[in-house]
């Protein structure tokens, strides 16, 4: 003990310089956009490494479970291709897999980016996961991201080799949504409850609204194409004061289960941006 304290004393200067920075660090990442940005994309670097290491290790050892999973997602997909070259003119795909096709023209104004998740939140109320594709590999901030099952999410930050999304799993994080049967237009949100039922927000009683129900993306955004599938209806009551209905849906997507994903990207939504973002000359 003694050898320990003379240590100590030795050194003092050294420690209390270490201990001094550990708390300037924080105050100055947090204050400052910069050194923040710089913090984020450099830890965000380092946690994709080794999230992805052990993600590795994982696979390994899940390997049937994974090939399943993309057998299933392979079927989807060739069903998905069939409709779009006219062979099917069906829309809503196997309702088991509670997948729809999105409109066929809708897609010559998407790029769509195949990913791997190598980390994955659903326990906390603000759910993320990261992808091991970046910058590097034409991911960038509000890009929409889904599996073969539907709606997971949409892109957050970018490093150059990862990425971090916000999970549909967020109470921060809403998708226009549309009421297949009525096409009524309206919002999906989670409340941070059940990770496989979220909540279907601003239908008014008027629209006829039933168990087993399809709601999808609307065309009221520009991350995702229209029609892609989001949930199946699961309940509906009368909400307060009969404002609007209290909808909860069964997400189609398993965030349970996540291992590939597709990234999405709107070839059109700099232009859409700007719209949204311009004046009218005699407003200026």
């Amino acid at each position: 003990m003694g050898r320990l304290l003379v240590f100590l004393f030795k050194y003092r200067t050294f420690f209390l310089f270490l201990l001094l920075g550990m708390i300037c660090i924080p105050l100055i990442v947090s204050n400052n956009d910069y050194q923040r940005s710089v913090y984020i994309n450099s830890a965000s670097n380092l946690i994709g490494v080794i999230n992805e290491k052990t993600n590795n290790i994982n696979e390994y050892l899940e390997l049937r479970s994974i090939n399943r999973k993309l057998a299933e997602e392979n079927e989807q997909l060739r069903i998905l291709l069939k409709a779009a070259t006219g062979l099917s003119s069906s829309n809503l795909l196997d309702s088991h897999h509670y997948t729809i096709l999105a409109d066929p023209a809708d897609t010559m104004h998407y790029i769509v980016r195949d990913a791997e998740i190598i980390k994955n939140d659903i326990h906390q109320t603000s759910n993320f996961f990261m992808i091991n594709k970046g910058a590097k590999d034409g991911i960038r901030p509000e890009m929409g991201v889904v599996n073969s099952f539907g709606v997971v999410g949409k892109i957050r930050a970018v490093s150059k080799n990862y990425a971090q999304g916000i999970s549909l799993l967020n109470i921060r994080n809403t998708f226009s949504a549309k009421h297949w049967n009525s096409g009524r237009i309206g919002t999906v949100q989670w409340d941070g409850k059940n990770p496989k039922i979220a909540q279907l927000l601003f239908i008014t009683p008027d629209v006829k609204v039933q168990r087993g129900d399809t709601v999808v993306t609307s065309s009221y955004n520009a991350i995702f194409p229209k029609n892609m599938m989001i949930g199946i209806v699961k309940n509906v009551t009368p909400g307060k004061e009969n404002t609007y209905l209290d909808i909860n849906i069964s997400l189609s997507a398993d965030f349970g289960k996540l291992s590939y994903v597709y990234v999405i990207e709107n070839i059109h939504k700099p232009e859409q941006d700007s719209l949204h973002i311009a004046k009218p000359a005699h407003l200026k």
